[in-house]
């Protein structure tokens, strides 16, 4: 009975924590993406903040942590009643740090935009304020933006790319510079894939972090930040926007989709090719919908902390073992059983931290999840292979014929 009422107690304390801080300083980062699917537009959005309680029951259990502020639609949408799309971002929790007092989890839900003249579409979440920062803060503002006209180039409405990257990004500033930094990106379309800087130049893209870090260098083309010296220890926020083209000349983008998250520069003593490395074995995925894998860590000279993920819902991360008899390696085990909703590319990251805080570099792998039963009675005709798509499907045409379906006789070509 003791033990009952102490958890209850527990549980009203968390919720009235969460309450308290919802006007506080804790925002970390985010990301919003959407993708075009069965005629409904799916927007995923990300968010990570401090002192937002999560744990493993709260994963394992898919709660919903208590978001803040709300979805705004701001283009596109003022011919309605009202611009909110989403009132409350409340999300379900996928990853967490005690050590480095942070959540970070997300949330799919289907919006249905009104029709306009040009299909084109700008919504964000704005609010305030970030948690403590060494350069810049308040408001944060994240804002995507969607062109939902049918592409001439495929025949179908575009989605827009994926990225991921850890929440919190730990570098020590006695190593090396540059530090460079790779954002995983993907893009179902195959489109050309660009990262740039946020601005505030048209729309406000992100808040009160608009310029810092600027003395470093990101690679454009290949979405790799080069961190040079950084003089102060303590939080950096960076705001990148990644953006899908048609091809390496375009310069208008179909879609844009804000990234932010936090840089955290420590001054570590250790040495800096001391730090964790990951070590993936090759295992095998089982033919059923289950996906598994074992991460190892391996540190030489500390004990490793934990491992964090960065998933889509769903994942469930098994407590950090020793490995075996071994000395210097920890593993964690990690399952998912993706569903429909997951069809298309997803991206897994995960990186080791050690006891000195000290990060390894960020993995990942990109996941397909594939609907077998949805190509069987896909539109593709004479003969034409299928391929899964996130917003539909990909026909590759036999010889002879031609068309987004193959529906067309190519004339005076021999067929297979």
């Amino acid at each position: 009975m003791k033990a009952q009422i102490m958890r209850l107690i527990i549980q009203i304390f968390v919720v009235l924590s969460q309450i308290i801080n919802v006007g506080g300083s804790h925002f970390q980062g985010g990301m919003i993406t959407w993708k075009y699917k069965d005629n409904q537009v799916y927007i995923t959005y990300t968010v990570s903040f401090n002192n937002h309680y999560c744990d493993n029951a709260t994963i394992l259990n898919k709660i919903l942590v208590n978001g803040e502020g709300s979805l705004v639609c701001y283009r596109g949408c003022e011919d309605t009643s009202t611009k909110t799309l989403v009132t409350r971002l409340s999300y379900y929790c996928t990853e967490f740090s005690e050590d480095d007092n942070w959540t970070y989890g997300q949330r799919t839900l289907n919006v249905t935009f009104p029709s306009t003249s040009d299909n084109i579409y700008v919504f964000g979440h704005r609010s305030g304020d970030w948690a403590s920062l060494v350069d810049g803060g308040s408001s944060w503002s994240l804002i995507a933006t969607a062109n939902l006209t049918i592409r001439q180039d495929n025949g179908r409405i575009n989605s827009s790319p994926i990225a991921a990257m850890q929440p919190f990004v730990t570098v020590n500033k006695n190593c090396a510079m540059p530090y460079a930094l790779r954002i995983p990106v993907h893009d179902e379309d195959g489109d050309v894939v660009r990262c740039r800087w946020a601005t505030n130049s048209i729309t406000d893209e992100c808040g009160g972090v608009c310029n810092i870090l600027r003395n470093s260098v990101l690679d454009q083309s290949n979405c790799i930040l080069y961190i040079n010296a950084i003089p102060v220890t303590g939080h950096y926020a960076v705001a990148f926007q990644i953006e899908d083209f048609g091809n390496q000349q375009d310069t208008i983008a179909f879609s844009s989709i804000p990234l932010q998250f936090i840089i955290n520069v420590i001054g570590g003593t250790t040495m800096c090719d001391t730090k964790p490395r990951i070590e993936t074995p090759v295992i095998d995925i089982p033919s059923n919908t289950m996906y598994h894998q074992t991460i190892i860590a391996r540190s030489t000279v500390s004990q490793i902390a934990e491992v964090n993920i960065v998933s889509p819902v769903g994942f469930i991360k098994s407590e950090l073992l020793r490995y075996g008899s071994s000395n210097d390696r920890w593993y964690v085990n990690v399952t998912w059983t993706p569903t429909n909703e997951d069809i298309g590319i997803n991206i897994f990251c995960y990186t080791a931290i050690d006891v000195y805080r000290q990060a390894s570099d960020q993995e990942c792998k990109k996941l397909k999840i594939i609907d077998a039963e949805g190509c069987a009675s896909s539109p593709c005709s004479n003969g034409a292979s299928c391929t899964q798509q996130i917003n539909g499907y990909m026909c590759k045409c036999a010889v002879g014929f031609t068309g987004i379906f193959c529906e067309t006789d190519i004339p005076n070509l021999c067929h297979t």
